[in-house]
């Protein structure tokens, strides 16, 4: 009786997050969830920029990479088409982590 190994697909994990505004809180989150699943890279699609603190905090946090830009959909697919070998997991972060669990009503 023969087995099959579990073959590993050791691709490359990316995550393209987007949100309206950006906040310490989501990054606190992000943060938690790049270490937990190993992930390589991180793109924080926002229109606006965001205060200071938040701009030192996620400098901080060498896999996340804040970018700039009011068309969301655009950015995403050229985030696609850089990692096109690699897993890219699209994070809306108005629902994601702490920022939903504050915004949760019992």
């Amino acid at each position: 009786m023969f087995f099959k190994q579990k073959q590993n697909n050791k691709k490359e994990k990316v995550i393209a997050s987007f949100t309206q505004k950006l906040g310490m809180v989501c990054l606190r989150s992000l943060k938690e969830y790049i270490e937990k699943n190993k992930i390589a890279k991180c793109y924080i699609i926002i229109p606006n920029l965001p205060h200071q603190n938040v701009i030192n905090y996620a400098e901080n946090i060498s896999q996340i990479e804040i970018v700039i830009t009011p068309d969301f959909k655009q950015e995403i697919e050229k985030i696609k088409k850089l990692y096109s070998g690699s897993r890219i997991e699209i994070i809306n972060l108005e629902n994601f982590g702490e920022r939903n669990m504050m915004r949760d009503a019992t």
